[in-house]
């Protein structure tokens, strides 16, 4: 019967793969905030629109379950 190889067999293996998955996760953040950074205050002005919004809607049906 041969031993399964696990990840602690070959450990530079593991680092190297290791370094390469941050590596990779690193790179997609960057580009990601990149190309979001000309639409965030688009996003931020809609998060509060809607904000308002669902605080005005609460407020009035707050107001017409009272009666």
């Amino acid at each position: 019967m041969s031993e399964s190889e696990g990840p602690w067999q070959h450990p530079f293996q593991t680092a190297f793969r290791a370094s390469l998955l941050l590596l990779g996760t690193v790179i997609a953040l960057n580009l990601t905030v990149a190309c979001l950074r000309p639409l965030l205050p688009w996003l931020i002005g809609m998060l509060v629109l809607a904000a308002v919004i669902w605080v005005v809607v609460a407020v009035v049906r707050l107001r017409r379950s009272q009666w």
